[in-house]
C-alpha cells in the first residue's frame, strides 16, 4: 500500500484481503514498475449476489457480456502494443467452497465476452494481449483487465528457479519493511537463487550474500547477471560468515524451514548459530527482516522485534519478523 500510495496522482481507496483499490489521475506507466505487488489491473467493477449456487454462472456470463472492455483495451494500448482484434485470456480466483469450478467460471466469462465481440480467446495467458481477471470473495466478484503484458511478479521468468525460491514481491516487501536505502550494505546469508539480492540491488543498495549449497550460489550469480545487477555472492556457512564485525546495515533473508531447503544440522542449532552471526555482523541501529515458518527458533537478546507479519506462501503461513539491532 505504501509503495502504491507513493506514486504521484495515486490515491489508495481501500485495502482488503489480497487486494488494494486505488485511483490514478496521472501517468499509469509507474504502476508497471511496482515491485511489492503480484499484478495491477484496471478496475471494471464489482457485482454482488455471487453465491455458491450454480445458477450464478448465468449471471457471470451476463455481467461479462456488458463489460466495457473496449475502453480498457484502449488504455492498455496507450502503454503497449495490442493486436486487433485482441486475443484475451481469463484467470479466476475465489475464496470459499463453490458448487462450480474455476473452469466453469472461465467458460461463462468467455461466452459472455464473445457474445458481441470478435475477440479471440486463448487459454495461454502468455499469448494473450489482454487478461480478464475475476476474483470472487464471499458473494462479490471483482473484475479487472491486466494493465501490463504479463503479471508483475513474473519479472523473473527468465531466471533459473530452485525449490524454495522466494517470490520477488515478497523479497521487495521485506526490503521495504526495514527501509533499505541506496548505498546501504544489505546481506542475505541464505540467498538461494538470489531474489532478495536482486531486489536490494534494484534499490541501489550494496548487495552481499551467500549460500551453503554450491548450486544455489551458481544460480544466484547467473540470476543477478540476467537481472543486470551487481551483487557479491559466495558459498559459505551462515553460522560462520566470513565478514567483519559491524559490517552490515540491513539483513534480509528467507531462513531455511527444514522443508524444501535442508540444513546439515538440526534446525534449532542452525538458527542459534545464524542469529549469533547476524548479531555480530550487524551495525549499531541496523535492521533485520527474517522470513521463517518457525519464528520461535529466532532468538537474540540484542534485537528488538518491532513487527510480525504472517503471510500466505506455498500453502504455508510463515512469518516475517523485523528487528532493530
Amino acid at each position: 500500500m505504501r509503495e502504491i500510495a507513493a506514486i504521484p496522482g495515486v490515491v489508495v481507496k481501500r485495502v482488503s484481503y489480497r487486494r488494494i483499490a486505488a485511483s490514478c489521475c496521472g501517468d499509469l506507466i509507474p504502476l508497471l514498475s511496482l515491485r511489492t505487488v503480484d499484478d495491477v489491473f484496471l478496475d471494471l467493477g464489482e457485482w454482488s449476489g455471487i453465491t455458491r449456487l450454480r445458477s450464478v454462472l448465468a449471471s457471470l456470463r451476463e455481467i461479462c457480456s456488458r463489460l466495457d472492455l473496449q475502453a480498457a483495451a484502449a488504455t492498455c494500448a496507450g502503454l503497449r502494443p495490442i493486436t486487433q482484434p485482441p486475443a484475451f485470456s481469463v484467470t479466476v480466483n475465489f475464496v470459499g467452497k463453490r458448487n462450480y469450478c474455476t473452469l466453469e467460471i472461465k467458460e461463462a466469462c468467455v461466452d459472455g465476452i464473445m457474445i458481441s465481440r470478435d475477440w479471440c480467446y486463448t487459454d495461454d495467458d502468455a499469448r494473450a494481449d489482454l487478461n480478464v481477471r475475476l476474483f470472487i470473495e464471499h458473494e462479490t466478484v471483482f473484475i479487472g483487465v491486466r494493465l501490463g503484458q504479463k503479471p508483475l511478479q513474473q519479472r523473473t521468468s527468465e531466471w533459473v528457479h530452485l525449490a524454495g525460491a522466494l517470490k520477488p514481491p515478497i523479497a521487495a516487501a521485506m526490503l521495504q519493511l526495514v527501509k533499505v536505502l541506496p548505498g546501504q550494505k544489505v546481506l542475505d546469508p541464505c540467498c538461494g537463487t538470489g531474489t532478495i539480492l536482486v531486489e536490494a540491488a534494484k534499490c541501489r543498495a550494496i548487495a552481499e550474500g551467500g549460500d551453503a549449497h554450491r548450486t544455489a550460489v551458481e544460480v544466484a550469480r547467473l540470476n543477478t547477471k540476467t537481472a543486470n545487477v551487481v551483487a557479491c555472492i559466495e558459498q559459505w556457512d551462515a553460522c560462520a560468515l566470513p565478514l567483519p564485525d559491524n559490517h552490515i546495515d540491513r539483513i534480509v533473508t528467507n531462513l531455511p524451514w527444514g522443508r524444501q531447503v535442508s540444513v546439515d544440522r538440526d534446525l534449532a542449532s542452525f538458527y542459534k548459530g545464524v542469529c549469533a552471526e547476524l548479531n555480530r555482523v550487524l551495525r549499531a541501529a541496523g535492521r533485520i527482516a527474517l522470513l521463517t515458518n518457525v519464528p520461535h527458533l529466532v532468538e537474540c537478546e540484542d534485537w528488538h522485534c518491532d513487527n510480525r507479519v504472517e503471510i500466505s506462501l506455498f500453502g504455508q503461513r510463515p512469518t516475517i519478523l523485523t528487528f532493530i539491532g
